[in-house]
């Protein structure tokens, strides 16, 4: 999104709390009209008198669920009531750092649902009227583990690998539109969320330096951008050598690996039928052909036939 001196109108995702709260102030200072989106009213009310006391020309808060199809184009009507979207961060997310056994069925699902499924309602809902001005940026924020998958994290991973893939391929069919994808990739960064995984050995990146990079992002429109030049650096790198990079990323997770839930695989409730000699697991209930018997000997000159014609009675 280049910058003018006309303020941009941007929508921010998951706005109340960590880089989604710091990037809303962050937008005030520069005078931005601002659509604050989370689910709780009250801490989006907190945060929209907060980005108004920066300098925002304006602040609204509305409460939107990114995990509710419903809630998201309910909410996507009172944001273009506003007016035209310059902007769209999808910044909402979550994460449960647990093994992929030890998480609740639930938990994943939701994941997946507010990780990936998320931002393709957000922009089902913005697009078109981007389109329609033939102008406007939409910053997907995935994380580096989308890129390097992690232990622990093997479905907030997987989730992110969908968002990065998916925002590259529809960056492809809005060539020539005016509309610009960006894949914004924050490594380990000191939020709330931040705060409840834990990566050995992996550097806490302050809060204002991930925005900072992620302003970055969203005024030059790259094809996708992570938070520094060591982890620029390390992503070439394990594009080159994926072996060489997960192993750098486990590593990190030894310890919390230690302390999970072993693996292993449920107690067997019945024993399995033994297929019976007429029928094989593959004849889906039919009997099983058998070859015919042969045919008895209809030769006259059998063993028995020729001894006794070698001595008559």
């Amino acid at each position: 999104m280049k910058r003018t001196s006309a303020p941009q109108r941007i929508v921010i995702t998951g706005a109340s709390r960590g880089i989604g709260r710091a990037t809303a102030l962050a937008l005030a200072e520069r005078g931005a009209h601002l659509v604050l989106c989370a689910r709780g009213i009250d801490a989006l009310e907190e945060v929209a008198a907060a980005a108004r006391s920066c300098g925002a020309a304006s602040a609204h808060a509305i409460v939107l669920d990114v995990a509710d199809d419903a809630s998201v184009r309910a909410g996507c009507r009172q944001v273009l009531e506003l007016g035209p979207v310059d902007a769209l961060i999808n910044n909402a997310g979550g994460c449960e750092q647990k093994t992929f056994l030890a998480q609740a069925p639930e938990q994943c699902e939701y994941e997946t649902v507010v990780n990936f499924l998320g931002p393709q309602r957000m922009v089902r809902a913005l697009l078109p009227s981007m389109l329609e001005r033939r102008t406007g940026t939409i910053l997907n924020v995935s994380s580096l583990l989308g890129a390097v998958p992690c232990p622990t994290t093997a479905t907030y991973s997987g989730a992110k690998a969908a968002l990065n893939a998916w925002s590259h391929a529809l960056r492809g069919e809005l060539t020539d539109s005016g509309v610009r994808v960006v894949v914004f990739m924050p490594s380990h960064t000191d939020t709330e969320g931040g705060a409840r995984s834990r990566f050995d050995g992996v550097y806490l990146l302050p809060l204002d330096y991930t925005v900072r990079e992620l302003l970055r992002a969203l005024d030059r429109a790259p094809r996708s951008y992570t938070t520094s030049p060591v982890f620029r650096m390390f992503l070439r790198v394990a594009a080159v050598f994926p072996v060489w990079g997960e192993r750098q990323v486990a590593r990190s997770t030894r310890a919390v690996l230690a302390s999970s839930p072993k693996p292993h695989a449920p107690p067997r409730t019945a024993h399995l039928p033994t297929p019976s000699p007429d029928r094989t697991p593959w004849s889906r209930g039919a009997p099983r052909r058998t070859e015919p018997s042969p045919p008895p000997s209809t030769c006259s000159d059998s063993p028995s036939e020729q001894t006794r014609a070698k001595h008559p009675s």
